[in-house]
């Protein structure tokens, strides 16, 4: 099990053992939201490659535990795969695997305010166009030419700060937050194919085919992340809300060997809209 995970499991074990003994006078209010978020914005990775996003399907589940001021939140995202349309080619990103995990703990004050405490999981795969040593991987002083389709994947934790509001307004609930992930860690691999060596054939021989090899680098990575949520959840039944509202992400991840340089960057707005209900 990931950190990560294992971190959400915790946390949510901690809260359900919390309210065991006050089960009666104050038992937990469960609700389950499941959100489409389509992203519109921009990916760049190492070496200026830029590729837009336009309507990459995210969708998100959400699962809230509450009792009294404290509530558990959890948000995933099963492993979902999109392409990107800034036209490929070359060594452009082709299409990326992506899930996500945000567990957080929430305390509410007075007002409708709260703030709160987790953790964050990234797991991603990104494939890009076949190369036929046209273009070079280059890391440092080393380059080494791409012969065949280059493949990227991390796993990327950290902690998650939140703060915001909800507030209620007849039959709808504004609800409002920032989070920020300042610190997160992991490690990218990056797998390149690449020819051995050269070879030429002779006389009526058959074509000579050069044979490949793959080379795996592992490069750790920092990251920090921005995530702006704004939705209106609007009741509809006695245990049913439909939401609705606009979310941004800016998140940014550098290696640490290379100062300055890029791993991955993914910048864009996100409409909300979903369900919401009470269990």
């Amino acid at each position: 099990m990931s950190k990560g995970c294992a971190r959400a499991a915790v946390m949510t074990a901690a809260f359900l053992a919390s309210t065991a003994g006050a089960a009666y006078a104050d038992p937990v209010d469960a609700t389950f939201a499941l959100t489409v978020n389509p992203l519109f914005g921009q990916h760049q990775v190492a070496g200026g490659q830029r590729d837009t996003l336009s309507f990459a399907p995210l969708p998100l589940g959400e699962l809230t535990l509450r009792r009294r001021d404290d509530s558990i939140r959890i948000e995933g995202l099963p492993p979902v795969a999109f392409t990107y349309g800034g036209g490929g080619g070359g060594d452009g990103a082709q299409s990326t695997q992506l899930s996500l995990i945000n567990a957080t703990y929430r305390r509410t004050f007075a007002g409708g305010w709260f703030i709160g405490a987790g953790e964050t999981l990234y797991n991603q795969f990104t494939s890009y166009g076949v190369a036929n040593g046209n273009f070079a991987y280059t890391r440092g002083q080393l380059v080494v030419p791409i012969d065949g389709s280059e493949a990227q994947y991390s796993r990327v934790t950290g902690a998650r700060f939140e703060a915001g509001r909800m507030v209620q307004q007849g039959r709808d609930r504004i609800e409002y937050w920032a989070a920020v992930n300042p610190r997160m860690r992991g490690i990218q691999y990056t797998r390149i194919p690449t020819i051995s060596f050269a070879c030429q054939s002779f006389g009526n021989a058959p074509p000579c085919v050069p044979p490949t090899h793959t080379l795996t680098f592992a490069d750790p990575e920092n990251a920090t992340q921005v995530d702006l949520s704004a939705r209106i959840a609007h009741r509809v039944s006695k245990n049913g809300e439909l939401l609705y509202g606009l979310r941004y992400l800016n998140y940014s991840a550098h290696y640490d060997d290379f100062p300055g340089r890029i791993a991955d960057r993914n910048v864009g707005f996100a409409p909300t809209v979903g369900f919401r209900l009470r269990l």
